[in-house]
Formats: structure tokens, sequence, C-alpha cells
């Protein structure tokens, strides 16, 4: 029995050390390979502005590249990428209302800013629309390899056209300023930061006139009333710019939705409101999971059967203080407010959906499993066996000294193992 238990731990090591390899060696494959198998990754908000006038509006759109999302090239000292930005406007029938195409350049003398997920660009591009519902496509395209990323976002700015209306909400960090960002650094996506337990917003709004006060409520992911401020209008006139300053409570969970409203009776349902979803990161979550449901699901490539169990039947604000409590044991660095652990595992878990999605989720497909637990490969072959009309891949992973071998069989992309494999590291008993 001990021997077992012995080998269990061993198998838990291993996985841990996959994750957590050292910052070079990793840092080199994230920076090759996950640009080999797919498209940049990049976060994007798009914010929606009334103007004085109801007849016109401003759609903003944030988009945020991280570092290890593009490819750097060395020149001399320095290494520097180079990107392009597109963003399209299409109507409700899909016409082609507004289109920019920005060209970006990257430049860094530290190799490991290069793959890093924390550092990035913020860039920002402003139309001019009617009071419409829209489509927001952008791509960002990588000069190196070509290779596009895209994403698709629906906008409705129908509101911005009435009487009293107000923008989404924008959160900023005021700690960080400049010249481009005056009032802070938008947070894209929304998110707390660091172990502030107070956010600040900036808005725009065209309020009735006599409209002294505006009320600020923090909600439960399911709509149960939290936190409830008033907050003063400052300005004349009765088109406003503004940032609050709004503390956020202890017992908020890792999301909550941020409202702000003309009216001061939260259950009314036609109240005039703006919302948004908060990350609440210093609470010890990732930035990575959306879904504390599907969070739990997703640690069956890790956790044992028992940690599982507990998991899914416990209720609500305890299932998230359980969740923590699995990613705090596996902490590798418990003296810092991050879990590098927890962060790359969603972290791949996110990129498996984007790359291998078919008609489930990519993290449950045979591709997904193998990124998820082993990360990007060393070496991928294409169509080894290709004779037989279908499709096949074989990736290597050298520090495990192990090749996974998958098949297209239906021709739509599906990959399957050509030899069955059975992880020895999740939903297992001790």
């Amino acid at each position: 029995m001990e021997k077992v238990s012995a080998m269990k731990r061993l198998s838990f090591l291993l996985i841990i050390s996959l994750l957590l390899v050292s910052d070079s060696l990793f840092a080199q494959m994230r920076g090759r390979q996950m640009k080999e198998l797919g498209t940049p990754q990049f976060s994007v908000s798009v914010p929606g502005y009334p103007t004085a006038s109801p007849d016109s509006t401003r759609l903003e759109v944030y988009v945020r590249v991280p570092y290890d999302a593009v490819q750097f090239i060395k020149k001399g000292d320095s290494f520097v990428a180079a990107y392009e930005v597109a963003i399209t406007i299409l109507d409700e029938n899909n016409n082609q209302v507004k289109r920019k195409i920005t060209a970006f350049e990257s430049t860094t003398q530290d190799f490991n800013t290069t793959v890093s997920p924390e550092e990035g660009d913020l860039t920002a591009q402003t139309f001019l629309l009617n009071p419409e519902k829209y489509t927001c496509i952008v791509e960002v395209t990588d000069q190196d390899t070509r290779k596009t990323g895209r994403r698709k976002i629906k906008v409705d700015l129908s509101q911005m056209g009435e009487d009293a209306a107000m923008s989404d909400l924008l959160l900023l960090d005021p700690n960080i300023k400049g010249d481009t960002y005056p009032l802070g650094l938008p947070l894209i996506p929304p998110r707390t930061v660091g172990n502030d337990s107070t956010i600040y917003f900036y808005y725009e709004a065209r309020l009735p006139v006599g409209t002294e006060y505006l009320f600020v409520r923090i909600l439960s992911a399911d709509d149960n009333l939290l936190v409830e401020d008033s907050v003063d209008v400052e300005g004349e006139g009765t088109f406003i710019k503004q940032t609050v300053r709004q503390p956020i409570v202890g017992t908020v969970s890792s999301r909550f939705k941020l409202e702000l409203s003309i009216d001061d009776d939260h259950k009314k349902k036609d109240r005039i409101k703006v919302s948004t979803v908060v990350r609440n990161l210093w609470r010890g979550m990732t930035t990575f999971v959306d879904n504390i449901d599907e969070a739990v699901e997703q640690l069956r490539y890790i956790a044992y059967s028992d940690e599982l169990k507990k998991l899914n039947r416990s209720k609500d604000e305890k299932k998230e203080e359980n969740f923590r409590a699995f990613w705090a044991k596996r902490d590798p660095t418990p003296e810092t407010s991050k879990n590098e652990l927890m962060d790359e595992y969603y972290r791949r878990i996110q990129y498996a959906n984007d790359k291998f999605g078919t008609w489930q989720d990519g993290w449950k497909t045979a591709m997904g499993m193998i990124f998820t637990l082993f990360g990007p490969p060393d070496d991928i072959e294409v169509n080894m066996y290709g004779r037989d009309g279908r499709n096949y891949q074989r990736w290597t992973y050298f520090k495990i000294s192990r090749s996974f071998t998958f098949v297209d069989y239906n021709g739509f992309g599906e990959y399957e193992f050509l030899d069955p494999y059975v992880s020895p590291y999740g939903t297992r008993w001790r």
C-alpha cells in the first residue's frame, strides 16, 4: 500500500514539474510552440458612450495584446514584434459600416518580456456611430507568422439614443497614468488589482435635468444585492464625465457584477442602468476562470476523486472556498499573491478551448487533454501515415520521452488518439 501511495505522489509531482518547468525553458517553448499550434490570443473590450446629442454615439475598442501572443525577432540588442490590428464594424444586416487597420511594433531588450503574458500593449480605436446594434470584429495578425486571431462581439448602442443614457463602465488602475491614459490604465478585461479592496471606474452619461445622485450596486453572479451606495453627480449641465471610487466588501466572490443606475430601486425591472462583470483577483482567483462549476469539472485531469467529490457536493460560496483551498495547497509560491500553477493550468484550458474545440469543448478532446497536461509539444510531425487519406499528427515531448499520435478519422478536424491513452494523473483514488 505504501508503495502504491508513493507512486501516486510521484505521478502528481511529475505533473507539477511539467506545469512548472524552469522559466527559460518554458518561456522558449511557449514563445515557439504555442505560435506553431495556434493564432494570437488577445483581450477585447468595447465600451459604448453617449454624446451630447442622442443622434450619435461613440464606441471605443480596446485591444490588449500580451507579448507571449506575438513573435519577437532578435534585431541587434533588441527584440522586435510587429503585428496588425484590424477592426471591422458591421450593422444588423452584416453590411460593413467602418473598418480600421493599424500597424504596431513592440520593442524590448529583455527576452523574458517577449514571452510574458503579463506584459503587453493596450491600444484603443474610436468610432462615431448611430445609436444602433452592431457587430465588432477584431483581428490581430502577427506579421512574422502571418497567423491571425479573431474576436467577434455583439454591441448594442441603441439605448444611447434615449434622452437619458449612460455609457458602459470602464475599470481603471489609477496607479498607472500617462499621456494616453491620464485617468488611469484601463483594465482589460475588467478585474481588481492586487490586494486592493477598492475599484475605480469611469463613465459618461447624458442625465435628466436635476439629477444629483446615481446609485452604485455590487451584486453576486446570480443578482443578489451585496452593496448599495449613492454617488454625487459631479459636473455642470446634463452631460457628465466622472471617475468613481468604490470600496468592495470582503464577502464579494471571485466574480461580481458592478452596476450604475439612475433609479434608487434595484428591484425595478425597467431601471436605467449599465453593468459589467468584474473578476476579483485579490480573492485568489485566476483571470482564466469564468465559471466555478466549469473550473471544477476541468480539474479532472489532476484532482483526486475524493477532492472532486467534495468540490462537486459543495454549495455556492463554499464551493469557491474549497476550490481556492484546492489550489492553495498546490501554490508553488504561497508567499506571493499569484498562484502560478493555477494560472498556467487554466491558461492551457483556455488555449485548448480556442484551438481544439469541435462539437465539444477543446479541453475535453484528445489534443486538449494532452496539451493541458504537458503543455506545447517539443516537436510536431504532420501526416506521417497519410497514405490512407486521413490526417495524422504526432506530438513529441522530449522531457518525458513520450509521443502521442492523433488521427482525424472523419475529416472534420476532430483528432482522436491513434492508440488509447488513459491519464494516470486525474480522477484517481488515493
